[in-house]
């Protein structure tokens, strides 16, 4: 009883730390609290409190700005909450309420982020669905998920209409874009709106309060629907994280990840809860996102590790162009983040580059900050409050310090379960604890490194090699900008390494060479037997390397 009380004092102290270190804290007008108590009272607990107190305290501060092929848009809090009220009320007239979901199926634009504060409000579950999946693959999101509306951008119509037909679903649609007069399935989403109240909808009676369900990679197989419940979501990871990386309300931060995974609109929602600006871009594009660093003056920014790569390899001349002095921190996440990368991207811009490790089932576990970098190569950071992790082998039993073991991780940002899949979820899990299949050690400071995949280990003459360490290695070749390293069989060996290479520009390399550098600095039985040399690495969306597209090309 004393302990858990002592406890609760503590992270009480903490959370106060936090409040005032990201100065969210701002006056309010009495009139404005009434009004933000009052509607608060008509909705469950969720991110959509923290855009309805922000639009309150701050309705002419700007919220989102935009930038798409169409120019740049801007908003405000206020502009902000009312067309989230309007889409609500247009959702609610076509049966959505709480505990229902709804599917979205939108490129990176403002409506993506009204689409998802707006189900949160009315105690709805967001379905993320990628824009880049093929109509098989969005069909099997749909019939696993059993959505009652879909909302979706034009130029996806074709493929949801025949992703639709498979899973044999006929909901409401809303289209965003101009349609023309023969669609007879979709409404257009500003007549929707324009129709609508932006008043607050009816109150939220039913369900649990909403949440979002996250279809993963599938870069081993069917993807499956990681449920997250805004009820069952605690902060204490995050605001950590926030402490850590100072963190604040008058933040200005870029999103250039797609939307639909779950790293991307995690950050956001951290971002609008502190009442920061989100400045959005459509598509990725290295030297268009530093001329929006310098216009906008951008203060941080969420990348994948390609996205570092591809930015800090542009000519010297064209990052000189534009000023990133506003830039306080960046922050990796989503997929492995190699040591040379992350050494490369700091000596461009300076160091000012985070790495989180999670995924999409835990939410954030650890965090590695600039410094870790330099003095711990290949970190993933020490664990954020509020997580326990365990390192197990295959026997369920924890390893020894700087021994390796599969990462189980357990904390108040875990995942619900599978979506409909009893099976998968109790085979992700321990007593509690989340595995995702990544395997890591931990030095005798409390500094966690990720080896691989467990699914990608390979096992050459009775020898366990983690192909990680032989990609971290090849990326320090100054030839070499990317480089992925599987298993094959071998009747000799069971499996040898192939390792797949991306060049720099106008850098040329051969085999031999590669090979020759591997002997070098790595023990021989972790020679790559055979280099194939690619123009790219196949990726899912969010940058992760499809190991099994190129297991295909052998």
């Amino acid at each position: 009883m004393l302990e858990r009380l002592r406890q609760g004092l503590e992270r009480g102290v903490f959370f106060a730390k936090v409040l005032r270190a990201t100065k969210v804290a701002t006056p309010m007008r009495p009139t404005s609290l009434a009004h933000f108590i009052k509607t608060a009272r008509q909705v469950k607990r969720g991110p959509h409190l923290a855009v309805m107190f922000h639009a309150a305290a701050r309705p002419e501060k700007e919220a989102v700005i935009e930038y798409s092929e169409h120019g740049v848009t801007r908003m405000t809090w206020g502009e902000l909450d009312a067309t989230i009220n309007r889409l609500c009320n247009a959702l609610h007239a076509r049966g959505v309420t709480g505990g229902k979901r709804v599917a979205i199926m939108l490129p990176n634009s403002r409506e993506y982020l009204i689409a998802q504060q707006a189900l949160a409000r009315l105690g709805a579950t967001a379905v993320q669905i990628g824009y880049r999946l093929k109509a098989s693959e969005v069909a099997f999101i749909l019939e696993n998920s059993q959505p009652v509306a879909t909302i979706v951008h034009t130029s996806y119509l074709g493929t949801i209409r025949e992703a639709r037909r498979l899973a044999n679903r006929s909901d409401e649609m809303i289209a965003v874009g101009p349609l023309d007069g023969t669609v007879r399935d979709a409404d257009e989403w500003d007549r929707a709106l324009a129709a609508s109240d932006p008043a607050m909808p009816p109150k939220v009676s039913e369900g649990d309060g909403g949440g979002l369900i996250v279809y993963t990679s599938g870069t081993t197989g069917k993807p499956k629907g990681a449920n997250r419940s805004w009820k069952k979501t605690g902060f204490e990871a995050v605001a950590d994280m926030m402490f850590q990386m100072g963190v604040r309300a008058d933040d200005r931060h870029l999103v250039t990840c797609p939307l639909y995974h779950s790293a991307a609109p995690a950050f956001v929602a951290i971002m609008m809860a502190l009442g920061a600006t989100i400045v959005l871009q459509d598509h990725f594009d290295p030297e268009q996102s530093l001329q929006i660093i310098e216009k906008e003056k951008i203060t941080c920014t969420l990348m994948v590790p390609t996205m570092l790569i591809r930015i800090a390899a542009l000519p010297p001349a064209t990052v000189a162009k534009y000023s990133t002095r506003s830039l306080r921190w960046v922050m990796s996440g989503a997929a492995p983040l190699s040591t040379e990368a992350a050494r490369r991207f700091m000596d461009v811009f300076g160091p000012l580059l985070w790495n989180f490790y999670g995924s999409t089932e835990t939410g954030l576990v650890t965090l590695a900050g600039p410094g870790d970098h330099v003095t711990r190569p290949g970190t993933i950071g020490k664990a954020l409050r509020g997580n326990s992790i365990r390192l197990l082998d295959d026997g369920g039993r924890t390893v020894m310090q700087g021994e390796v073991g599969e990462l189980y991780a357990r904390n108040s940002t875990l995942m619900s379960g599978y979506h409909g899949d009893e099976e998968a979820t109790n085979n992700a899990q321990r007593e509690g604890y989340y595995s995702v299949g990544d395997v890591g050690r931990m030095d005798a400071d409390g500094f966690y490194y990720l080896e691989s995949r467990k699914h990608d280990m390979v096992i050459s003459g009775g020898v366990n090699i983690y192909p990680r360490e032989i990609e971290d290695h090849l990326s320090t070749h100054p030839a070499i900008l990317e480089a992925a390293v599987i298993g094959v069989p071998d009747p000799e060996w069971g499996e040898t390494l192939r390792a797949f290479v991306v060049l720099r520009d106008e850098a040329r390399l051969t085999e031999r060479e590669v090979q020759d550098f591997c002997r070098e600095g790595l023990a021989d039985y972790k020679r790559p037997r055979k280099v194939t040399f690619l123009a790219e690495m196949p990726r899912n969306p969010t940058g992760k390397i499809l190991k099994r597209e190129l297991r295909e090309l052998t």
